[in-house]
């Protein structure tokens, strides 16, 4: 058989606490008579973030905010007449909001079990996989997600003042197409350099969630030009318990402020996000997004 482009797809382990005992949501599909973890492929263009929560919604009811990663899934499925790969990106996910649930084609029955239950119901070794992988993944103590501003009109384009110097029109499209992505994070506290071209990255998700940007001048190319040192002591105001912060800067200040805040530096292309998870043992757990 001929072989087919990738398929990609996401999902999650839904989890929640009662009464001290952890429990995990499976569904049921009726075309396969299977349980499995909520999952499915992305639409076109789809960031793979938007697309987990999605598909977690649309065979649950529930809406989540998305933690830790908890792996990705590779397996050969049929495909216009061939076989491709599968790839299935898993995060954990805490219910937030939701209606009752509602059967449907895909899913005609979902089930929170405790994890042990939930072990031996699950129909395939490899969800058992991704399910034992939530222990180590959660509870998270605090969440930090680092953007680098989308794309700004070129400086040799621009007269005015370099801390004026607005997002381009594929820019803006970006900035837009970031709020499902925070939104999917469960944001809740923006911080910003001065300068228009990060408050305007991160204003959409603002505006959405009717929250202030907190702006920050030592975070800006300007305010790290004149005073480098200044980054220093960040790390406590930044790492807030029960928040996930949204930290918008610039290229050259990234790779300092990413030392300070205790996270691998690396290069980061305009819109690029790095999300970091704090756990309650100390680990951190980071991966690495392009721009939405």
């Amino acid at each position: 058989m001929r072989s087919t482009a990738t398929v990609i797809a996401a999902g999650g382990v839904v989890w929640r606490e009662r009464r001290g005992t952890r429990q995990v949501l499976l569904v049921h599909r009726p075309r396969y008579d299977d349980w499995s973890l909520p999952k499915g492929k992305l639409n076109a263009h789809e960031h793979v973030l938007l697309g987990a929560r999605r598909e977690i919604e649309e065979e649950t009811g529930l809406q989540v905010v998305l933690g830790p990663p908890l792996g990705v899934q590779r397996y050969a499925v049929r495909k216009n007449g061939g076989t491709a790969e599968k790839l299935v990106h898993y995060w954990a996910a805490a219910p937030v909001n939701g209606n009752e649930f509602e059967p449907n084609d895909e899913v005609d029955q979902v089930s929170w079990l405790p994890v042990d239950k939930a072990r031996s119901k699950l129909s395939y070794p490899r969800d058992v996989d991704i399910l034992d992988a939530l222990d180590q993944a959660v509870p998270v103590v605090s969440t930090v997600v680092v953007v680098r501003h989308a794309e700004a009109v070129k400086r040799k384009d621009w007269d005015g003042k370099d801390t004026l110097r607005p997002l381009t029109s594929n820019g803006t499209a970006v900035a837009q197409r970031m709020t499902g992505v925070l939104a999917a994070l469960g944001a809740n506290r923006i911080i910003s350099s001065d300068a228009e071209r990060c408050a305007a990255t991160v204003m959409p998700y603002a505006a959405s969630i009717d929250r202030h940007i907190h702006l920050w001048p030592e975070i800006s190319e300007r305010g790290y030009d004149a005073d480098p040192d200044g980054l220093r002591g960040l790390a406590e105001r930044v790492w807030r318990p029960g928040k996930v912060t949204v930290v918008c800067s610039h290229r050259p200040v990234l790779p300092a402020l990413a030392r300070e805040l205790g996270l691998r530096v690396g290069k980061y292309s305009t819109g690029a996000f790095l999300v970091a998870h704090r756990l309650a043992d100390g680990r951190l757990v980071h991966e690495r997004f392009s721009a939405p």
